[in-house]
């Protein structure tokens, strides 16, 4: 479904240049979740937004269903930001923030379908941002990112910005969404845990390249695969 071929992205400051991606390939099988780890710097949110179109690659190539991006935007990807606090306009109700993407592409309402999705109370249409909790939130951003019914969801480290108690609901949550709906996923995070709870395959990334690719069972089978991640990203507090 997604094919990434040779992406580099290269930012310049001044006279000096700083490599954010070397060379990254993969492929994303339909209907599988890929996961993305690595140190903070690594390249891992570039990359997340290098494959929305956010930024643009200095080379490369990016193919949606077998089609280049070439900088556009295909309205079947989605992204799922990290914090929620921020993404979410506080100014405006839940109601409008659910209904701005179908109103954008003269679509019919999905509010209440969107609301019972993500396991929110349907009166929460009715409320502000700020009258929710972190993980209610970050529901709320998920239901946004369904809106226009998109095939491939990015997940900019989800639930980092979440307390410990809330971040397996939503992972949990996730999962469940992407079984419902047959979507494909590239979930990004820095606890192996979780990321290896949610993914098919995952992927090392240092300096900007990806070091490893494997089966997250195969991840958890062997312990000297569990020994290089902790080494390469560090195991966080869940592991």
């Amino acid at each position: 479904m997604i094919e990434v071929k040779n992406l580099t992205k290269i930012y310049k400051m001044g006279k000096t240049q700083f490599k954010a991606l070397d060379d990254v390939c993969f492929q994303i099988e339909r209907g599988t979740t890929f996961g993305l780890m690595g140190e903070s710097g690594s390249g891992k949110s570039t990359l997340g937004r290098l494959l929305l179109g956010l930024i643009q690659p200095t080379s490369g190539e990016i193919s949606f269903e077998g089609k280049k991006l070439n900088g556009s935007l295909p309205r079947k990807m989605q992204m799922i930001f990290q914090d929620p606090y921020s993404s979410l306009n506080p100014r405006m109700s839940v109601n409008a923030i659910l209904s701005e993407p179908t109103i954008i592409h003269r679509l019919p309402s999905r509010v209440d379908e969107l609301l019972a999705l993500v396991g929110l109370p349907l009166d929460a249409k009715k409320r502000y941002p700020h009258e929710f909790s972190g993980g209610q939130r970050q529901r709320i951003a998920i239901a946004r990112a369904l809106a226009l019914n998109p095939e491939f969801l990015i997940c900019d480290e989800p639930i980092s910005s979440l307390d410990v108690s809330i971040q397996a609901q939503i992972v949990n949550l996730l999962i469940k969404i992407q079984k419902e709906l047959g979507l494909t996923m590239l979930f990004i995070g820095h606890d192996l845990a979780m990321v290896r709870y949610v993914s098919d395959k995952i992927a090392v990334m240092e300096k900007g390249k990806i070091v490893k690719i494997k089966n997250a069972d195969e991840i958890s089978s062997y312990p000297h695969e569990l020994l290089f991640f902790s080494k390469t990203v560090g195991t966080g507090p869940n592991v």
